[in-house]
């Protein structure tokens, strides 16, 4: 039994000004053949549940080809040629296949394709014809369409946020895909697309509302031996597409009746809670005032080796005894590196000197300061304009003044549970520097978030020991943080991220579509 692996992943935030480029690409991710596997083994990526398939099954996994880059403005049709041409040329050259498994994103753009998923599986099903099973695993951050759903057997969608099941739910995508292919079952799926978002600040499944609707998703696929799987598909709201929005997804053995009432009785569960999923939080100056007003102490010795068990990690980490000191994380909202932002964004900096806040931590992308670091060398006190460089949405320069801590290569290895499952880091060349008023920034010349905790450790800080971090993000860096965290605050920042989103002018989203408008749903209701 032979079956491919080939997927292009990527988050497209249509409001950045930066665009996906095949460099940008390649600066992260283009990878083939037999260079996929060691990217991914020991990880706890939906391609690493692939593998673990493939071994306890005993199928083939070819490996063709898999690009990725962070979450940044569309992709360009250059970009989208080059990948795509090259993935379906191996699609038709190294057949036949008994399967294909994809590995995207699932809210991917590109200037051709304003729903590039749905296309790039509609050409997947062109090349390999109507009989062989297509297995596909999506972030649940993806905007999913009616058309990836029919060029599909298997869609899977990943079931929290922070993303810490990925590997599970692509194991059980490989699965459904061997069983089919093995002639045990008939996967018959079906998709609701209600007419609302959920707000980003509201994604988080570890609290309400989102939690409850997790769970009645979990309860439908575990309470029924006809269903296959369930997914709750939480969606991206900065892309202006038509399929923006929440989704569910059931999965049957041949009953499409079935998988149609699951997927719209949850879908209805959900509608009634949407204003609660859409519902705002503090300003910055109001999330350092209540830091300042609830900060105890620092953590004690030992909280940085904490690790969380797998599954439960967020959990876990909220139950253990040094949950009563140490830092406030403020999540950057604005500045969502894991939803498409610049990573260099200085409102909440800005208001912080305004306060006077010490014990103040975050990291910054700013090349040309990394730069000027690095020529001054360790240990030298310089005066440089941080952040705000890369457009006018995420605030203007701050100046700071202070000393050269360290100098480092950017590259570091999380073992600790983190978001979306990754091993391997670089921040690029960074730098660490610490202010004369108190302040401790690192400064990166890639962009990156901040989803793994070794990214402080490795340049020889503790976080343990600071009042305030600043994480930008709103769920992904939770797994990294709620261990050595007294409180965390999800603050409302202006930027290509923001939760405020009637700051977006949207074109082409759906003409009904909630907290814009008030449709009538379910259809003809009278609510």
């Amino acid at each position: 039994m032979r079956i491919a692996l080939l997927g292009i992943s990527h988050e497209t935030n249509t409001f950045s000004v930066t665009p996906a480029t095949y460099e940008e690409f390649e600066k992260r991710t283009i990878i083939r053949g037999d260079e996929i596997f060691p990217r991914y083994e020991g990880a706890n990526y939906t391609i690493t549940g692939y593998m673990d398939a493939a071994r306890e099954f005993d199928f083939e996994l070819v490996p063709l080809m898999f690009a990725e880059t962070g979450p940044i403005g569309t992709i360009t049709k250059d970009a989208y040629d080059r990948l795509s041409s090259e993935m379906f040329t191996m699609l038709e050259n190294q057949g036949p296949w008994d399967g294909v498994l994809i590995s995207n994103h699932g809210a991917a753009v590109s200037e051709e394709f304003p729903d590039m998923d749905g296309e790039f599986t509609r050409k997947t099903r062109e090349i390999v014809g109507p009989k062989v099973p297509i297995g596909i695993t999506f972030d649940m951050h993806a905007n999913v369409s009616k058309e990836t759903v029919k060029n599909t057997d298997v869609c899977v969608v990943w079931r929290t946020c922070p993303h810490l099941d990925c590997k599970d739910r692509g194991y059980k995508c490989a699965i459904l895909i061997y069983r089919t292919i093995k002639g045990e079952i008939n996967p018959t799926q079906f998709i609701e697309m209600p007419p609302m978002l959920v707000n980003i600040v509201k994604q988080y499944t570890g609290q309400e509302p989102m939690k409850s609707l997790v769970d009645e998703c979990v309860e439908a696929d575990e309470s029924n031996d006809k269903v296959l799987d369930t997914s709750i598909v939480e969606g991206y709201p900065y892309a202006d597409v038509e399929q923006m929005g929440m989704s569910w997804i059931t999965i049957t053995d041949n009953n499409s009746e079935l998988a149609e009432k699951i997927s719209k009785d949850l879908a209805y569960k959900a509608w009634n809670k949407r204003g609660e999923l859409n519902r705002s939080v503090p300003s910055i100056k109001e999330a350092l005032e209540e830091a300042q007003k609830i900060y105890v102490g620092p953590k004690p010795e030992g909280a940085e080796n904490y690790v969380p068990s797998d599954g439960s990690a967020l959990q876990e980490a909220e139950k253990t005894e040094h949950s009563h000191l140490g830092p406030i994380v403020l999540m950057d909202v604005g500045d969502n590196i894991g939803g498409g932002s610049t990573a260099d964004s200085t409102h909440i900096l800005k208001v912080a000197q305004e306060m006077k806040i010490d014990g103040y931590l975050q990291t910054l992308y700013d090349p040309e300061s990394v730069e000027l670091c690095v020529n001054a060398g360790e240990g030298a006190e310089v005066t440089i304009d941080v952040g705000g460089k890369t457009d006018n949405m995420h605030g203007e320069p701050i100046t700071i003044t202070g000393t050269v801590k360290r100098i480092h290569d950017g590259k570091y290895e999380e073992h600790r549970p983190n978001h979306g499952g990754q091993r391997f880091f670089d921040d690029g060349e960074r730098v660490r520097f610490d202010t004369n008023d108190g302040k401790t920034i690192i400064l990166t010349s890639l962009r990156t978030g901040n989803t793994a905790r070794e990214q402080i450790y490795s340049m020889g800080i503790k976080p343990e020991n600071y009042k305030v971090i600043v994480a930008k993000g709103v769920s992904s860096p939770r797994p990294a943080y709620h261990p050595i965290a007294s409180e965390i605050i999800v603050v409302n920042t202006p930027g290509v991220t923001s939760a405020d989103l009637s700051t977006f002018e949207y074109k082409n989203i759906r003409k009904s579509l909630y907290p814009f408008q008030e449709p009538d749903y379910p259809p003809n209701s009278n609510e």
